[in-house]
């Protein structure tokens, strides 16, 4: 009678010590579950940014279909898709006017809606429109550009009126729960003049301060420059730029993105004085065009990884490109194609022996061009 008084005791010490490591247990397994968060980035959100998307008269005769009568720019980027749909947020420099017929190439040019709609399929989800280009059409050109991207993605940079421009500028983008803002403008626009009532952002420093100012105000955690400026064809920013670069850092913004010069620029870590860093990409390059000279035959793809909780900029790379001028499947386009995959022998075809060259000389070049910064691999 003894032992059984005692046996629900008993029970109840083992029933203790049972929720007791059952606890600890459960506690383990969270911090592991958050540990493995951390590894996996779940605080981290990835941007990607692409450069000047041109249409050249080339461009546009290789798009069209003879037997539909229409434009197809879709497959140039069948090989370059899988690096940017997985971003978070992606956004590219829409560096030609939808002005509409008849189509023009160089130097004042109109491209058919269809080269934004293959530039959309890659899963961009915004469009810079301040650039050098952007008024070779007149207002017609201006106001149906931004009418057209607009119906499809939001855009940066180019205004109807002054006050559109006040009411949603900078463009303030909600990435996952984090405020970013993007800001957009460039160095001129060739000379032609911008018609009233249009807006088209040129670089004005004074106006910049108040714009990331207004960024802050509005809640943004994370403040992004998209540029249009530099020299075309220079390999290294000049004086100007580097200068810009560190105004912009000095003044809040978290990170520069670069384009014009239609070759891929140096790269470099601007620190500020609070020793929080800013990255600058001066220039990405090309997105697509017809240019085939030596280093404007490609481009990169900048890649930010940023702090969903903080805004920081955590780490910055970039992915080479090539474009290929020629025939893959029996179709002549311009191809985007990974250098570093299709070295790898990633792809089921193979380039003609020159452009292959062609592509192996420019991958070498932007590898050391940008020996401070790691390619963020092969996709």
């Amino acid at each position: 009678m003894k032992s059984q008084r005692y046996l629900p005791l008993f029970l109840y010490v083992l029933l203790f010590a049972f929720l007791i490591l059952n606890c600890q247990g459960t506690i383990r397994e969270k911090k592991e579950a958050a540990q493995s968060d951390k590894i996996a980035g779940s605080d981290t959100l990835t941007f990607v940014f692409a450069g000047d998307v041109m249409g050249h008269t080339p461009q546009q005769k290789a798009a069209f279909d003879p037997k539909t009568k229409k434009y197809s720019f879709t497959e140039c980027y069948q090989f370059i898709t899988p690096c940017i749909q997985p971003a978070d947020f992606a956004m590219a420099n829409l560096e030609i006017p939808l002005a509409g017929k008849p189509y023009t190439g160089y130097p004042y040019f109109s491209a058919p809606d269809e080269l934004l709609e293959g530039a959309l399929s890659t899963g961009f989800d915004a469009m810079q429109l301040a650039n050098n280009h952007v008024a070779d059409k007149g207002k017609y050109g201006i106001t149906r550009t931004y009418n057209t991207v607009n119906k499809r993605v939001p855009s940066v940079g180019v205004y109807l009126r002054e006050s559109q421009r006040d009411s949603i500028y900078p463009l303030i983008m909600n990435v996952k729960g984090l405020k970013v803002a993007f800001l957009n403008c460039t160095y001129d626009t060739n000379g032609n003049p911008v018609p009233k009532p249009c807006v088209v952002n040129l670089i004005d420093t004074a106006q910049i301060r108040k714009d990331v100012q207004t960024a802050r105000q509005r809640g943004a955690k994370c403040v992004i420059m998209t540029i249009h400026w530099g020299l075309e064809y220079e390999l290294k920013a000049n004086k100007e730029q580097e200068s810009l670069a560190r105004f912009f850092a000095n003044v809040g913004v978290d990170a520069v993105i670069g384009s014009h010069p239609h070759v891929v620029q140096n790269f470099e870590w601007i620190q500020r004085k609070d020793k929080t860093t800013v990255p600058v990409f001066y220039s990405l390059g090309n997105m697509i065009s017809n240019q085939r000279w030596k280093n404007s035959n490609g481009g990169i793809l900048a890649k930010l990884e940023v702090s969903k909780s903080t805004g920081k900029v955590l780490k910055a790379n970039y992915l080479p490109f090539f474009v290929h001028k020629g025939t893959l499947d029996g179709k002549f386009q311009y191809y985007l194609i990974p250098t570093e995959k299709y070295l790898d022998k990633k792809y089921d075809f193979q380039l003609p022996e020159k452009e292959e060259g062609m592509l192996k000389a420019f991958d070498d070049a932007t590898h050391e061009r940008l020996k401070n910064v790691e390619s963020w691999g092969k996709p």
